[in-house]
């Protein structure tokens, strides 16, 4: 047995499975006490989803990881990765940030500080 080492040269491309990046399509309405986002990550569960929050921005991630005859709405869709990024709005309480996720239907709660929300003045009479 020898002592020496050879060096082994492979130059053939190491194989990488490229997944598509999507960003998922939101929805944003905004009334006098939050802002909503609903997302749309269909083949996406509780567990392959993250949500994110670093300074102002939020990012949601998700991952489908199965192909599959389609969701509870009959929607169809391939593995692919879910990114989408947001800067988000002055007054947010980051603290009462909440989502849930139904359907393939990621619904993102980001309420207002209350410093923000419209009040009513009282008029004293004197």
């Amino acid at each position: 047995m020898s002592d020496k080492l050879e060096k082994y040269e492979d130059t053939t491309p190491e194989q990488v499975q490229e997944r598509p990046w999507v960003a998922p399509r939101v929805d944003i309405y905004e009334n006098d006490s939050e802002v909503l986002l609903l997302a749309d990550v269909p083949g996406v569960t509780k567990e392959r989803l993250m949500i994110n929050l670093d300074q102002e921005q939020l990012t949601l991630e998700g991952r489908v990881e199965e192909p599959s005859q389609g969701d509870a709405l009959g929607r169809e869709y391939q593995a692919a990765d879910y990114r989408r990024s947001f800067i988000i709005p002055a007054g947010v309480d980051a603290g009462k940030i909440s989502a849930d996720l139904k359907d393939g239907v990621l619904r993102l709660h980001l309420p207002k500080s209350d410093a923000l929300k419209p009040r009513q003045i009282e008029v004293q009479a004197g």
